[in-house]
């Protein structure tokens, strides 16, 4: 028994071998059964993905909760004004794309990853420092951009930068809470 579930797994771990999630576009297409590999490394990238869409997101609401606590309505000004143009220039770009299927956004939806960490620097002294008291997880953001960036242009990345990611989100949750 233990000698066929050690060759079962090492048929797993064969990148040729169909992967046991599928990838379909149809009713009778499935990429995993064409390009095994590719949909190999689909699946190990969309994991380190649902970590920075979780992170980002997360950050998109923490800024947002915070600033308006602090400012109420008139936050929006408080930012700087490389960011706020950039959203203004974006928010006329989507009214030229009504043909998608997106839902209106927000001003913040539109602010980049690096904007956002931008955005708490920014507002450090009156506002995020109570909160979140060490700049460092700033930095720590803002070196995992680039692996966030790898991820979302399709290109694999190490398990140690993995395990990077992981350790940043555990010390952001363990510092501000979500």
């Amino acid at each position: 028994m233990m000698l066929g579930r050690t060759v079962e797994q090492l048929i797993q771990e064969d990148p040729e071998t169909v992967p046991p999630e599928s990838l379909n576009i149809s009713d009778t297409v499935d990429l995993a059964v064409g390009s095994p590999a590719a949909v190999r490394r689909a699946i190990r990238a969309a994991f380190v993905y649902k970590l920075f869409f979780v992170f980002e997101n997360y950050l998109r609401e923490f800024v947002l909760s915070v600033l308006t606590e602090t400012y109420k309505t008139d936050w929006w000004d408080k930012i700087d004004e490389g960011t706020r143009r950039y959203v203004a220039e974006h928010q006329e770009k989507e009214e030229t794309k009504q043909w998608m299927a997106l839902a209106p956004r927000d001003k913040l939806a539109l602010v980049t990853y690096p904007q956002l960490l931008a955005i708490m620097e920014f507002c450090w002294d009156d506002v995020f420092e109570p909160v979140v008291r060490d700049k460092q997880l700033i930095s720590e953001a803002r070196r995992v951009g680039h692996l966030r960036n790898a991820i979302c242009h399709m290109t694999d990345i190490p398990d140690e930068e993995v395990e990077r990611v992981k350790q940043l989100l555990r010390d952001w949750f363990r510092v501000v809470p979500f």
